[in-house]
């Protein structure tokens, strides 16, 4: 774990419904936009956020990726905050797999072994878990490491599940053997001292 120079509290926004949780089809980097229950999910999360104190001091970063860029500017009409976005805070690439029906996906993804693999990836040109930890750690690092108390971060499950273990302290193989999974619109709050002392306040927390 890396030591934060100021305390932080930390507040991760899983992105809300979007069109590929009702279509079928994965969502990874195919490039989904928000259900209108998404953009209301969206909404109501930011009145959420608001009662829990953040207002203009908080600072938040998103993915660029449309579900999550859209559920961030629902939450930034609410709070006044305009998102930075942030490409390494992606969901996993899933390469010829982003965005195809399941099926399809499921019929044509190269089979994965008994045993965990990190290095594992479904198909040629997706990425592993370890690319993904790879990917998010430098994004982990500056949101520890910058001058920002207040963050809020909008992302992705998967993403999130990584960050999310990167922020309690554990390493990869720690991540495969015991992780966080959230689900559309779950929110998680950690508040983090300058010792290193790590609170939850919540973890995958739904308001709807």
């Amino acid at each position: 774990m890396i030591l934060p120079d100021t305390n932080k509290t930390i507040i991760t926004i899983q992105h809300t419904q979007s069109v590929h949780h009702t279509n079928g089809h994965a969502g990874a980097w195919g490039d989904w936009e928000l259900t209108d229950l998404g953009h209301k999910q969206a909404a109501e999360i930011g009145k959420f956020l608001k009662n829990e104190g953040c207002d203009t001091t908080y600072t938040m970063y998103a993915s660029d990726l449309k579900r999550a860029s859209q559920t961030a500017e629902e939450i930034g009409k609410v709070l006044g905050l305009t998102p930075v976005y942030n490409v390494l805070i992606r969901e996993v690439n899933a390469g010829a797999g982003n965005g195809k029906p399941w099926d399809w996906y499921d019929a044509n993804k190269i089979p994965q072994p008994e045993k965990y693999d990190a290095d594992y990836k479904p198909f040629p040109d997706a990425e592993s878990d370890r690319d993904l930890w790879n990917r998010l750690y430098p994004f982990y690092e500056e949101i520890i490491s910058n001058s920002c108390e207040k963050i809020l971060i909008v992302s992705h499950g998967c993403a999130l599940s990584f960050l999310q273990s990167m922020l309690i302290g554990q390493n990869l193989e720690e991540h495969s053997q015991c992780k966080f999974n959230g689900t559309s619109g779950s929110i998680s709050r950690f508040e983090i001292n300058k010792e290193g002392t790590m609170t939850i306040k919540f973890i995958n927390q739904k308001i709807y």
